[in-house]
């Protein structure tokens, strides 16, 4: 089971700032309900005369607030609570989505009012999804009024890309406050900004001083080692299938006697040769499985900890328990860390499962048809990503496409094939796993090591940062505290 998601730096200041809020004297609490009164009696009086003249009145005295007044706006552009709406709609669907499909057990129940469950303590699922919501306006804003102070005009047909995004939009689960023309507005500027903001990082440019200075700082994000890695499973039960934690431990340091990685390897295959059936092809197998190589540094994991300190030398090793799990792994460092200047690679894949087809052979021969269509066609890039996009079962990526993979990302069998010295692109064949077969197209390698990537992916985000920052104070975005407490989430919620 997952662990409960920690919040972020800006959800804990926005926590922050509401405790804040609730802690307002009652004095200001008494000016907020004064002014909630004036408004709502200006509402009232504006519909009287509405239905004096004959108005559309049933807009008004059914949902006022959603529609007339701006929760956010800047000079030129303003985005009313039902437009918000639509972008806490979008925020919360695409959060239900990605957290459903890893598993994770922190979402909300999608059946009951989110502002009746919290996210933490201090957070309802609600307000979760309104404070994303309305950081999300606010950058909107923000770089709609930047593109306007620099001239830009996208090159898109916004009209083309609102009208494709509403086909696909499910509006029985948006909340009833927001009508189409809601939607068809915070498209507009949601293409807008999304257009302005690509061109900008697409313009990022850093000098080889710059991607210096940054990994200086920053080593161990750029960073690779490898080491050696084996695992022994204990059981104290009666079942005479497994070893005990002694037995377990006592192996364990016997292999951690084995100093070089030809040594580790021969020691394992040993082990496996006597304890098992396997055949010397599939002892080879296992044994290529024990190198993990080019790993990146991963914070409060204990071997990558253990990995990356200034103490662990080339050689050393060292036990791991974990009684959870009831394994022991043993460790030997075989590469310090050092600067990643692998280059990673893109590519293609077409993914079947056992679970599909029934069997991991059931699996292939779905990937053999796959690449039977692929032979008969004009073997061009973007038709496999046709292929891709009308077989894959992984629906992550469009056109099965993954970039810049690194060497650690990919399991043995396709991390040989892919950084093969003799690949080359356009290249294809199938890739199988004990419960997967991956129909694989090779598109190239990266023109930059890996650190250097890294690097840019870090200064870019540095720059993006200060640019928003100076985008939304350049704006003067204004939020209304009090219209945004119309914003619905979904239709639970309405």
């Amino acid at each position: 089971m997952a662990n409960k998601k920690k919040p972020s730096e800006k959800q804990a200041f926005l926590a922050e700032q509401r405790k804040a809020k609730r802690k307002e004297s009652e004095k200001a609490k008494r000016k907020k309900h004064r002014t909630k009164k004036t408004v709502t009696a200006i509402v009232c009086c504006a519909a009287a005369v509405a239905v004096v003249a004959g108005g559309t009145t049933w807009f008004v005295r059914e949902k006022p607030m959603t529609q007339l007044l701006s929760a956010g706006k800047t000079a030129h552009y303003k985005l009313n609570a039902a437009e918000v709406s639509f972008y806490a709609w979008q925020i919360y669907n695409g959060y239900i989505t990605s957290n459903s499909e890893s598993g994770s057990s922190n979402v909300p129940d999608t059946s009951k009012p989110l502002a009746d469950q919290n996210y933490d303590n201090d957070t309802t699922w609600e307000a979760y999804f309104t404070d994303a919501a309305e950081e999300y306006a606010k950058n909107i804003l923000a770089f709609c009024e930047a593109a306007d102070a620099e001239n830009y005009t996208p090159e898109e047909d916004i009209s083309s890309l609102v009208a494709s995004a509403k086909k696909q939009i499910d509006f029985s689960t948006m909340p009833d406050t927001v009508k189409e023309e809601n939607v068809t507005r915070a498209l507009e500027l949601y293409f807008k900004a999304q257009s302005f903001s690509t061109h900008i990082q697409d313009n990022f440019n850093f000098t080889e001083e710059e991607l210096n200075a940054y990994y200086e700082e920053n080593p161990t994000e750029m960073d690779v080692c490898s080491y050696m890695e084996f695992s022994f499973s204990y059981d104290d039960s009666s079942d005479s299938t497994t070893i005990s934690q002694s037995q377990a431990e006592e192996l364990a340091r016997n292999l951690r006697r084995c100093d070089t990685k030809e040594s580790f390897e021969q020691w394992v295959h040993d082990y496996y040769a006597q304890n098992t059936s396997l055949t010397e092809e599939e002892l080879a197998s296992q044994v290529k499985t024990l190198c993990m190589e080019d790993v990146s540094y991963t914070q409060n994991d204990s071997i990558s900890e253990w990995a990356f300190s200034a103490d662990t030398k080339v050689g050393d090793s060292k036990l791991f328990t974990d009684t959870d799990n009831k394994t022991i792994t043993v460790c030997l460092l075989t590469a310090a860390p050092e600067r990643d200047e692998t280059h990673p690679v893109n590519l293609r894949q077409i993914l079947f499962t056992a679970n599909t087809y029934d069997s991991a052979s059931g699996a292939h021969d779905a990937a053999e048809k796959a690449l039977e269509e692929w032979n008969a066609s004009d073997k061009e890039e973007t038709t496999f990503a046709a292929l891709a996009d009308q077989y894959t079962e992984d629906t992550s990526v469009s056109g099965g496409l993954y970039q810049n993979v690194t060497r650690s990302q990919l399991m043995t069998t396709w991390r040989d094939w892919c950084f093969d010295e003799s690949r080359k692109a356009g290249d294809v064949t199938i890739l199988d796993s004990s419960y997967i077969s991956c129909l694989i197209y090779y598109v190239g390698a990266s023109q930059q090591p890996g650190w250097q990537l890294t690097a840019e992916a870090g200064l870019e985000e540095e720059r993006y940062n200060e640019l928003q920052e100076k985008y939304q104070k350049e704006a003067n975005v204004q939020i209304s505290d009090w219209i945004m407490q119309f914003v619905k989430v979904n239709n639970q919620d309405s």
